[in-house]
């Protein structure tokens, strides 16, 4: 637990789990998932709302806040390295702010020396909750950039391998994940801008304004998301287009092909029929002259097909 003692305006950890006795001391309570029984016997003791007590018990699968007369009761979501969502209670108060990880994943943790250091951190119970939100903003942050990197690295597989089926496979699970991360955030959001506003009890003017900063980090993370939508659609669209000009490519060469031997199998079978009155069986050179002729003309088709540019690369 860690207090901040308005008369000194200092900030020092306490192992006693209670609330401040003035109501000018602020404090933080953070419980682990390991300590959830001292956290339900903790949470008996306090005078608060039935409804905020019993929505403290159970979990939410989306982020939001409800507001009980003396207490407000917030839901979010920490993203974790595998883009599952961690759920973080948060139990706020005129002066103190109590907080409990479902999982552990230490990133409230990350604050504790921070406040300790710095006191002005926690002169109120909206600064609190700012700094809060805002070391889950920043991990939404680094989230973005590593999805960036990963549909980026896409990107390129698709030009490298792009008859690859588990690529198509990655795009709908990349889909599916950014629909899920984006209800999530877009919901967090929402209650940033309902804590900013003005009928927002326990943030004062100042932290309120903190609060709209925060809001324009959530917009740029959303946006990324929508981005990130799109362009995975664009990249199922381009191996679909790379894998139909490749077939096209192997169609043309076959037609070429038989384009070609088309005319040598009409003179193979023209000379082929032996009739009695046909002169040019008595040829001498007749077989040396049917072979010439028919590589003469698949010449010269290639040679066409060569010169418009349906076959291999044209010259600039």
């Amino acid at each position: 637990m860690l207090k901040y003692s308005s008369k000194d305006q200092s900030v020092r950890e306490e192992e006693s789990l209670e609330l401040p006795d003035s109501k000018e001391d602020i404090i933080w309570i953070h419980f682990k998932p390991e300590k959830k029984d001292k956290f339900d016997l903790f949470l008996k003791s306090l005078d608060i709302h039935p409804l905020a007590k019993e929505e403290l018990s159970k979990f939410d699968d989306i982020p939001k806040v409800n507001v009980y007369k003396n207490v407000a009761v917030m839901t979010l979501f920490a993203i974790q390295d595998d883009f599952t969502e961690a759920k973080i209670t948060i139990l706020a108060g005129e002066n103190f702010v109590i907080t409990k990880e479902e999982e552990k994943i230490g990133l409230l943790e990350q604050l504790m020396p921070d406040l300790l250091q710095n006191p002005e951190h926690m002169k109120s119970v909206g600064l609190i909750l700012f700094h809060i939100f805002n070391k889950v903003t920043m991990v939404d942050l680094k989230m973005i950039d590593r999805i960036a990197d990963s549909i980026q690295k896409l990107e390129r597989d698709v030009f490298d391998q792009p008859f690859d089926n588990g690529i198509a496979r990655k795009v709908y699970r990349w889909k599916r994940t950014l629909h899920h991360l984006r209800n999530g955030i877009e919901a967090q959001g929402n209650m940033m801008e309902t804590m900013a506003g003005s009928e927002f009890p326990f943030i004062n003017e100042n932290a309120g304004f903190y609060f709209q900063s925060l809001n324009n980090s959530f917009t740029r993370v959303i946006n990324g998301i929508d981005g990130f939508r799109a362009n995975l659609d664009s990249i199922f669209n381009l191996q679909m287009t790379l894998k139909a000009d490749h077939s096209n490519a192997i169609m043309k060469t076959l037609t070429l092909f038989s384009v070609i031997f088309i005319p040598m199998t009409f003179i193979a079978g023209l000379y082929g029929m032996n009739f009695m009155n046909m002169p040019e069986l008595k040829w001498r050179y007749g077989y040396l002259y049917g072979l010439i002729l028919m590589a003469g003309i698949g010449a010269g088709i290639a040679f066409y097909f060569k010169s418009k540019g349906w076959w291999g690369r044209r010259k600039q």
